[in-house]
C-alpha cells in the first residue's frame, strides 16, 4: 500500500514515469543511514508512513489484494493498522480489498461501508468471456490450428468454466 502511494505517476499520460513522495524517500534515506537497519520499515513506522502518505493526495486510494492469504495474526493486525489510518485520514481513503472468505476479515470489516462480490454474481460474465475467447481462438486457429470439433469445444469450455471457480 506504502508502494501505491509513495510512487504515483508523475502524469497520467506517461506511462511508467513515477516520482517518490517525499515522505517516503525521507523515511527510506532515515533507515538506510541506519547500519544496524533491515533496510525495512516495521510495522509501526510503516503505518505511520502510510498515514503521512495519505495526506498527500486529494482522493487516496489502495487495492490490498488476497488478504486472506496472509497469516490469520498478521492480517488481524494489519487490519486493525489500516483502520486506524482510515479513522484518521482528514480526507477519505479508499481501500479496495479483495480477499476469500473469512470471519475474522468479515467481522473486522463489518461496521465500514463495503460491497461484497460473490463467485457467483460473475458467472455469467465469466462464461460469455470463455465462449467469446474460445470461439474466436478456434476462428482465428490459435487453437489446435482450428481443427476443433463442436463436442470437443464443448468439452474445453466446460472444463474451463469448472475449474474456474467464479475467477
Amino acid at each position: 500500500m506504502i508502494k501505491q502511494l509513495a510512487c504515483p505517476p508523475i502524469d497520467t499520460n506517461t506511462v511508467g514515469r513515477t516520482r517518490i513522495c517525499a515522505e517516503a524517500l525521507e523515511a527510506y534515506n532515515k533507515e538506510q543511514k541506519d547500519p544496524s537497519s533491515r533496510r525495512q520499515l516495521n510495522f509501526d513506522s510503516s503505518l505511520n508512513l502510510l498515514g503521512h502518505l495519505v495526506e498527500c493526495f486529494e482522493h487516496p486510494a489502495v487495492v490490498l489484494d488476497a488478504l486472506d492469504e496472509c497469516p490469520e495474526e498478521v492480517r488481524s493486525d494489519l487490519l486493525q493498522g489500516l483502520l486506524t489510518v482510515i479513522r484518521n485520514a482528514k480526507c477519505p481513503f479508499k481501500v479496495l480489498i479483495a480477499s476469500r472468505h473469512s470471519l475474522d476479515i468479515e467481522n473486522s470489516l463489518r461496521d465500514l461501508p463495503h460491497v461484497c462480490i460473490e463467485a457467483r454474481d460473475n458467472a455469467e460474465d465469466i462464461e460469455n468471456y470463455v465462449r467469446k475467447q474460445l470461439t474466436l481462438r478456434v476462428q482465428n486457429k490459435r487453437l489446435l490450428q482450428g481443427n476443433v470439433s463442436q463436442e470437443l469445444s464443448k468439452y474445453i469450455e466446460d472444463v474451463i468454466l469448472r475449474d474456474a471457480n467464479g475467477m
